[in-house]
């Protein structure tokens, strides 16, 4: 049996993702946001913004300009959210 499609009932990336794509969304564009930032936004621990990140990354909703770059204890140095993550969030936010 076929039902109809409905995107409510599909997480797309999960809560923890989208909470730190919504808190660097607040961000002006073009604005690179260390991982404290995100935390006091977001009040996740360190482990879950990283994890977050990483999802974000490989999705294309944030850009990481220096991968190799960390400032502990985030895996990351600075991210911004790209212009297709604004779009996603957007759209279906």
């Amino acid at each position: 049996m076929q039902r109809d499609f409905d995107l409510d009932e599909v997480n797309v990336i999960d809560m923890d993702a989208k909470k730190v794509l919504v808190a660097l969304s607040e961000f002006s564009r073009g604005e690179f946001v260390r991982g404290e930032q995100i935390r006091k936004k977001t009040d996740l621990p360190t482990e879950t913004i990283n994890g977050a990140v990483k999802v974000l990354e490989k999705s294309l909703f944030v850009n990481n300009p220096d991968i190799s770059k960390e400032a502990p204890p985030y895996d990351f140095d600075a991210v911004e959210i790209s212009d297709f993550g604004r779009q996603v969030l957007e759209k279906y936010g």
